[in-house]
């Protein structure tokens, strides 16, 4: 058994606004869909996102129609679930179409009874939940949900112990990220021997227990950290290969990944002094682009930096460049003032009695200081170290009235509530 397993295709994504990202999307997936015939695998696997909307327009659903048929015309079948970017709430979705025409399976729960050449039915409540069967091997997938919603659907099993599960969701064990958003961990998903993943756009795969957590993430670089090449250049000029891209040929549940060619996506960070220093950086970059490259550019300056006049160089080298600018403010030299620069002389002295170990010995003195440096009169001990005046008391009465007044007029403010009858 050898299957192709692909995921995350985004047909239709015009990245940065640029009608031409959306024909890269669409040749990268092609270029996936040829070698998995090349590969002539028995059928494919889509976990998710094969369209970026879930209304793509009449171009892209042609586009996505030309490539699967490839695979159609090849007794190659597909089995697909829904992503969360090409999901709908409708009763019919895109996929629905693509089916009718004979172009995949659907798989999830759906309220019809679906039975074919290569798909059954379970019953599940008032629905029925599809799944992919080929030889004697069970595949079981649904449409991407969020964590609370399939770890309450997993409570009652509706996804049983398969051979391959298809979904499209974050595993926080394999993805091996800091994931603050959606996610589930291993324990949370059914049993299986493969686990067809999509929804993280970098191949990742990885063993646990004897089964197979595979992502192979977007055909495409749909994202500026899905660099092919990343420069760093702060004090050093530091140069490091990004993600590969592609899909996996799974044979007998082992995977292999087979990278696909596509548009290079260059991610740069330079720090600069000035207009001079951040023009002489730039210039410095230019060999490792190609008039076919995309460039997304930070630079790190104390300065204004003119930024057309950097995209005028670096815009006849590359078919795309976003240049941006972060201001970093200037470190301000700390001086160290000496205490008496800074304290008043009484306060000096306050300090000194502070900092002496035996300072319930001194209360009295400091009381003393205290009515000299504001003028005060009548000052009392009282339990231990709480101070009481005639001023003082004053005060508190003071406030006192001011807080019943307070509490009056809360009493006697009216709310939306105090016009609701009944």
């Amino acid at each position: 058994m050898k299957f192709a397993h692909l995921a995350d295709a985004h047909l239709g994504y015009e990245q940065y606004h640029l009608p031409f990202r959306a024909e890269d999307f669409a040749k990268s997936f092609k270029f996936a869909v040829e070698k998995a015939i090349e590969e002539d695998v028995d059928f494919a696997i889509i976990s998710g996102d094969l369209f970026h909307r879930s209304n793509p327009n009449p171009k892209t659903i042609k586009q996505a129609i030309d490539i699967l048929s490839m695979l159609k015309e090849e007794n190659i079948p597909i089995f697909a679930i829904e992503g969360n970017h090409d999901k709908t709430v409708k009763d019919v979705s895109i996929y629905d179409l693509l089916e009718s025409l004979g172009l995949l399976y659907k798989l999830g729960l759906r309220r019809k009874l679906v039975e074919g050449e290569f798909v059954r039915s379970k019953s599940f409540g008032d629905y029925n939940l599809v799944y992919g069967v080929f030889e004697d091997f069970k595949i079981f997938g649904d449409t991407h949900r969020s964590s609370h919603q399939f770890k309450s659907l997993m409570e009652e099993k509706y996804i049983p112990s398969c051979d391959i599960a298809v979904l499209h969701l974050s595993v926080k064990e394999v993805v091996d990220l800091d994931i603050k958003d959606d996610y589930v961990t291993i324990s949370d998903l059914p049993r299986a021997k493969y686990y067809a993943l999509g929804h993280v756009h970098i191949p990742i795969k990885k063993n646990v227990n004897g089964s197979w957590f595979v992502y192979p993430g977007c055909p495409e670089r749909s994202d500026a950290r899905e660099y092919s090449i990343k420069i760093d250049y702060f004090d050093d000029f530091c140069v490091s290969e990004g993600c590969k891209k592609g899909l996996f040929i799974v044979e007998n549940f082992k995977p292999r990944f087979v990278e696909v060619s596509c548009r290079d996506l260059i991610s740069a960070n330079i720090s600069a002094k000035d207009q001079r220093d951040a023009v002489n950086r730039v210039k410095e970059i230019l060999d490792y682009l190609n008039s076919e490259s995309i460039l997304i550019l930070r630079i790190f300056s104390e300065s204004v930096i003119d930024l057309e006049d950097l995209v005028k160089i670096v815009e006849r080298r590359v078919r795309h460049v976003k240049i941006s600018l972060e201001r970093i403010s200037k470190e301000r030299e700390i001086k160290i003032e000496r205490p008496s620069e800074f304290f008043t002389e009484f306060e000096l002295s306050l300090l000194e009695f502070l900092k002496r170990p035996d300072f319930d010995n001194f209360i009295n003195t400091v009381i003393g200081l205290i009515e000299k440096e504001f003028k005060l009169r009548d000052f009392k001990v009282l339990d231990d170290f709480k101070v009481k005046s005639v001023g003082v008391e004053n005060e508190d009465k003071k406030e006192d009235k001011k807080d019943e007044k307070k509490k009056l007029v809360r009493k006697n403010r009216r709310t939306l509530f105090d016009f609701v009858e009944g």
